[in-house]
């Protein structure tokens, strides 16, 4: 979703707000849910860190859950990703938005120069890896 697209979507739920959802429909507990999972790594205070999106579980805890609830693996690791690139977003709209402000230029300006900043990181990033191969190639000891 590009930044200058992104509305507020309604039926958007972030990945920790549905575990909670599907959590409490089910009427277990923290301390149900964690019994359910069965793995050593997993405490009440894992729970309570996915629900708030603080952290994510790890993939065999995925597959855990997906047989708890009956719902496909994949839609779990769907939403944990669309979860993670709302996050981006959310911060990309920041971004633009303090640039607009502070360049006092409307806000379809700051995406555009948003995104040539974006090119131009992506340039500068080759170009500082090719100078730094090149000097350390040809000068292998700093001299």
């Amino acid at each position: 979703m590009k930044i200058k697209d992104k509305i507020k979507n309604e039926d958007y739920i972030d990945f920790g707000q549905w575990l909670y959802e599907l959590r409490t429909e089910k009427g277990y507990s923290e301390y149900d849910l964690m019994n359910k999972i069965n793995m050593p790594n997993v405490q009440e205070k894992n729970i309570r860190k996915w629900e708030r999106d603080l952290e994510l579980p790890d993939l065999e805890v995925i597959y855990k859950l997906s047989e708890i609830y009956m719902i496909s693996s994949s839609e779990f690791i769907d939403k944990k990703n669309r979860t993670l690139q709302e996050g981006v977003n959310g911060i990309n709209i920041h971004i633009v938005r303090i640039l607009s402000l502070l360049m006092g230029i409307p806000l379809y300006g700051a995406i555009g120069f948003y995104y040539v900043m974006e090119v131009g990181g992506v340039i500068a990033v080759i170009i500082a890896f090719i100078l730094f191969n090149h000097f350390v190639f040809t000068h292998p000891f700093g001299i």
